[in-house]
């Protein structure tokens, strides 16, 4: 194996518009690249190291799913199971019916949203935080802000379709942490430390950004694209819902891609970790990549760098390698975050990639299907 391409990809990215990166790859259990390039602070010229921290930003949902899904293992739940069993504020849902003039009008759903279609994004939410009830369970509920009670807020909304006819990017997977906590009967944080972070070795990995932390996280940046020009960022996670108790199953992890590495290699061993430990049941994995959508839903799983996937529980899987021009097999899955992490996994082949910038207009376009493909010409 020959990472070269690699490695000249990610130099080339820096001089492109990228402010620095990090790539970690693992191929029959064995770590067989790393590499870093860039800066992890422009303004001050400190160059990436390896051990930064970032905003995993939606790259949180695989590993939330993961969690949730052990409950699943033990039976805690089904699938099946009508999302209101857990969480009642989803037993009288309404939905927008859409008239021929392109208006709509506000009707009580026909179909119970079911727990597969929280990890499947085809509930009916979208990813709006601004609602009315979002804010006032946040000032009510401020600092802390509790997983549950915001979750509570988020079904005071009228659903987009009903469930299961279609996949709309949403908050589907802060509802299910809000659904794990209930459960697990422990917040969200501590039952994915406890099932998947301490059992592969994820140190470096939490909900939310405490002070201590900050120093080692890489800037965030953003791309301009009125001015083709990257811009300095708060550190600040722009798509979790911040409270002292609300841990974002969609988007609150801060992690290295050191330890999100371990995550997506335990996958790629089938749900073993590194101590040669289940983390993970190897059939779980299989039915996490299983496409989850009908054939309606896959019209909506439509954006351009995704062609040849579809969605599973809670991570995109190739399902036609010729549609998507992907050297990757059947199977291949993982997801993406807004400031540029990426993750792959392919069971098939025992391998794993994590890469990760920090950079909101994430480019992932242009950067992920080119990883993706280089990262398999290296493997042959």
């Amino acid at each position: 194996m020959d990472f070269t391409k690699l490695s000249d990809f990610m130099e080339h990215l820096v001089n492109w518009r990228i402010p620095g990166c990090s790539c970690i790859v693992y191929k029959d259990r064995e770590k067989v690249f790393e590499h870093s390039a860039g800066y992890r602070d422009i303004e001050s010229g400190a160059k990436m190291k390896g051990d930064e921290l970032f905003f995993m930003y939606s790259a949180t949902k695989p590993v939330v799913c993961a969690a949730a899904l052990t409950l699943w293992e033990a039976g805690k739940f089904d699938l099946e199971d009508e999302v209101c069993k857990y969480l009642p504020e989803w037993s009288e849902m309404k939905v927008r019916r859409w008239n021929n003039d392109g208006t709509f009008d506000v009707v009580p759903a026909t179909k119970k949203a079911k727990v597969r279609h929280l990890f499947s994004m085809s509930a009916g939410l979208d990813y709006n935080t601004q609602t009315p009830a979002i804010k006032a369970a946040i000032e009510r509920t401020a600092p802390e802000c509790p997983t549950r009670e915001i979750a509570r807020a988020m079904a005071d909304t009228v659903l987009c379709f009903e469930p299961g006819e279609h996949w709309n990017y949403s908050l589907c997977h802060d509802v299910l942490g809000a659904l794990v906590e209930v459960i697990a009967g422990m917040p969200l944080a501590d039952y994915v430390k406890k099932v998947i972070l301490d059992p592969t070795g994820m140190t470096d990995t939490e909900f939310g950004l405490r002070e201590e932390r900050k120093s080692r996280m890489a800037t965030e940046y953003s791309f301009n694209d009125a001015t083709d020009q990257i811009e300095r960022h708060p550190t600040q996670d722009n798509w979790a819902i911040f409270g002292t108790k609300y841990h974002s199953g969609g988007a609150g992890l801060v992690s290295s891609v050191h330890d999100m590495a371990l995550f997506t290699e335990m996958l790629a061993a089938g749900g073993v970790n590194r101590k040669g430990e289940r983390v993970l049941g190897k059939r779980t994995i299989d039915l996490m990549k299983s496409n989850q959508l009908c054939e309606e839903a896959m019209k909506d799983f439509n954006w351009s760098h995704l062609e040849g996937y579809s969605y599973g529980l809670g991570v995109r899987t190739m399902v036609d390698p010729a549609l998507g021009a992907s050297p990757s097999p059947v199977g291949e899955f993982g997801w993406t975050g807004a400031a540029g992490a990426y993750m792959l996994v392919d069971t098939e082949n025992k391998l794993a990639v994590f890469y990760a910038h920090h950079m909101l207009n994430n480019q992932e376009y242009y950067t992920a299907p080119r990883l993706r493909n280089i990262v398999y010409s290296c493997i042959d």
